[in-house]
Formats: structure tokens, C-alpha cells, sequence
């Protein structure tokens, strides 16, 4: 791996990282959110949709957490590849590279799509 491929990995990384971390600061607000909603009255109907809501804010804080752990590993292997200069590895690491990036893009896609849903539930019952 020559020295400009890694310097693109960890900015690739560090950008991730960063956006994850914007992510999880949204969705602590979105929780926030929700707890203000519950203090108001609602309809019971919509006690399914808080709790999935409530749900869904715990399960992808998670997969924020395990996905930025993920990243970071994989620099730290990036770094110590780069120091080996081993090309074999250094072809697995970009194809790791590679399947972070699938997943980040999931996770953001996901991210994305639970906090339209969610500004419309709020909407809908404020």
C-alpha cells in the first residue's frame, strides 16, 4: 500500500467517523424529542409507534457504535499494513475498505429514512 492509498483510507475513515458521530448526536436529540411527545397526551395508537420509535433509536446507536468500532480497527490494521508494506494484506484491506464503506452507506440510508419517518410522526402527533 503506497503511502497516498492510506492517506486516502484514513481521511475516507476519519470522514465516516466524523458523520457517524453527527448521527449519533441527531439521534440523542431524536430521543429527547420523543421523551417531549410522551409528556404531552397521545392517543393510544401511537403508543405502538413511540416504543418502535424508542426501539429503533437504541438498535441504530448501537450499529453507530459497533460500525465506528469496526472503522477504527481497520485503520489501526491500515497503519500497521503500511508499516509491513505487505501487498497481500494490503489487498484485503481495501477490499475490507470496501465492504465498511457498504455498510456505512447502509447505515446511512437507514439513519436517513428513521429520521424522515420519525419528524413525520412527530408532525403527525403535535
Amino acid at each position: 500500500m503506497v503511502q497516498t492509498d492510506l492517506a486516502q483510507l484514513t481521511r475516507e475513515c476519519s470522514s465516516w467517523k466524523e458523520s457517524l458521530r453527527v448521527s449519533r448526536t441527531e439521534l440523542s436529540g431524536y430521543r429527547t424529542k420523543l421523551q417531549e411527545v410522551v409528556s404531552h397526551p397521545i392517543s393510544k395508537t401511537a403508543l405502538p409507534e413511540v416504543e418502535h420509535y424508542d426501539n429503533q433509536f437504541d438498535i441504530q446507536l448501537t450499529n453507530i457504535n459497533h460500525l465506528k468500532h469496526a472503522i477504527k480497527e481497520h485503520e489501526r490494521l491500515a497503519s500497521e499494513d503500511f508499516i509491513k508494506r505487505n501487498q497481500t494484506t494490503a489487498e484485503i484491506l481495501w477490499e475490507k475498505h470496501e465492504l465498511l464503506h457498504d455498510q456505512y452507506q447502509r447505515l446511512e440510508n437507514t439513519l436517513s429514512e428513521l429520521k424522515d419517518d420519525f419528524s413525520s410522526f412527530v408532525k403527525k402527533v403535535g
